[in-house]
């Protein structure tokens, strides 16, 4: 059974200190927070040792604690460049009092209860596949014109989501495993949400960078996910892409995922992105702004809303300033699942995979000159077709996503 929010606030407000950050979910977004389980950022600046001396105090403290027997203490600790965190129980006894230990205060940037993630798509009842068609055309209902089976060579797309299931012929062998953050559960998509998105990332059929590698990393147990869990399978990614010389500038982070705001993704986020690996979100299904939403609020998250066929917004799709560009999110025909088959999926969840695929197709033909974050970003929104989203909305650029097939 999920706690209150508000009554977690109230109980948290009159005995934490001013001195520190507690953020709790925004209540309007229906977030669940999970239990007596917390996630701590760090302050910037502090060194590994700093960190480390902080995780042997807290964990010391949670071995004098009468309650260790019942309680698993601090869990696991993560790190992204100059992000720092960790996640585990009695977080709240240990930080959360009227006057914290000076290691506490000198050290932790903010305390957030961990929550659970969604995958969120809708099914449709469309019959046309027309994602490739929007994204390689300036004119709606076009004939798709992004075909060549070349598209996204040397690339590599690391896919946060249900799984993938890698065996479907339209992978033609270009998916592998990555890292799986549920080791208790067999290492497939259970949901089928991961293998439609990396259909429309880097299938055969439906893909925009049909020869991209797609490297599944498992970060939901079926629809399942809890934020630090996401923090796990990004913080595996980036040290991944990081740890392989001259994958940085050839890799896209493609993230169909969402919880309510969180300090703590959406600084591992920007991490990453200081690291030199871009990351594609989805802005969330709520029909409201995305800045409620995480990783769609995160500063230098690439944020991608919907556009149905007729270049109109769905009511269901977030806006507003965090979004960075729209892309085909409605009837979208991708990978199955089930029976090396396809279906049709909607959301912000369909629109992401375009947006990752576009930012592989353009490194695999640009090269060098699009490998930083920054400009393969600005280079996306330079391209895209202006003033023809329908309701984009308020706050959100009115940016349609295209390829400029014109380049080939």
């Amino acid at each position: 059974m999920f706690l209150n929010i508000k009554v977690i606030s109230v109980i948290i407000a009159a005995i934490v200190a001013p001195s520190l950050s507690v953020s709790f979910p925004r209540n309007q977004v229906g977030a669940k927070v999970i239990p007596e389980r917390w996630i701590v950022t760090l302050k910037p600046g502090i060194s590994r040792q700093k960190a480390t001396e902080h995780l042997d105090w807290t964990r010391s403290v949670h071995q004098r604690s009468v309650l260790r027997r019942q309680t698993a203490g601090v869990e696991r600790s993560f790190g992204i460049g100059n992000f720092q965190a960790y996640t585990g129980v009695l977080m709240d006894r240990l930080l959360l009092k009227s006057k914290p230990d000076k290691r506490v205060r000198r050290k932790v940037l903010a305390v957030e209860p961990d929550q659970e993630a969604s995958l969120a798509a809708l099914t449709e009842a469309g019959n046309q596949p027309w994602g490739l068609a929007s994204i390689s055309s300036r004119a709606p209902l076009s004939d798709p014109d992004l075909d060549r089976q070349t598209a996204g060579t040397g690339t590599f797309a690391y896919v946060l989501d249900s799984g993938i299931r890698i065996s479907h012929p339209d992978f033609q062998r270009r998916a592998v495993r990555g890292h799986n953050v549920w080791p208790e559960v067999p290492f497939d998509d259970d949901f089928g949400h991961g293998t439609h998105v990396a259909g429309t990332v880097g299938s055969a059929r439906f893909g925009v960078a049909k020869n991209t590698t797609i490297v599944d990393v498992k970060t939901t147990r079926g629809a399942y996910g809890t934020a630090a869990k996401i923090i796990e399978a990004l913080e595996w990614s980036v040290l991944n892409i990081t740890g392989t010389p001259g994958r940085a500038g050839k890799s896209v982070v493609s993230m169909s995922l969402a919880t309510a705001t969180s300090t703590a993704i959406n600084r591992a986020v920007d991490a990453a992105t200081e690291l030199g690996v871009f990351v594609v979100v989805g802005a969330g299904n709520d029909g409201f702004d995305a800045s409620a939403k995480s990783p769609a609020s995160a500063p230098t998250a690439f944020t991608v809303g919907a556009i149905g066929i007729d270049n109109t917004r769905p009511s269901w799709s977030n806006f507003g300033p965090s979004v960075d560009v729209f892309a085909a999110g409605v009837d979208v025909r991708s990978t199955s699942l089930y029976q090396d088959g396809t279906e049709l999926l909607s959301g912000t969840s369909m629109a992401t995979p375009h947006i990752s695929g576009l930012a592989l197709y353009l490194k695999a033909l640009e090269g060098a000159r699009v490998d930083s974050p920054a400009v393969i970003a600005e280079r996306i929104r330079e391209l895209a077709t202006r003033d023809v989203v329908l309701g984009a909305g308020t706050g959100s650029p009115n940016l349609l996503a295209y390829n400029d097939n014109r380049l080939r």
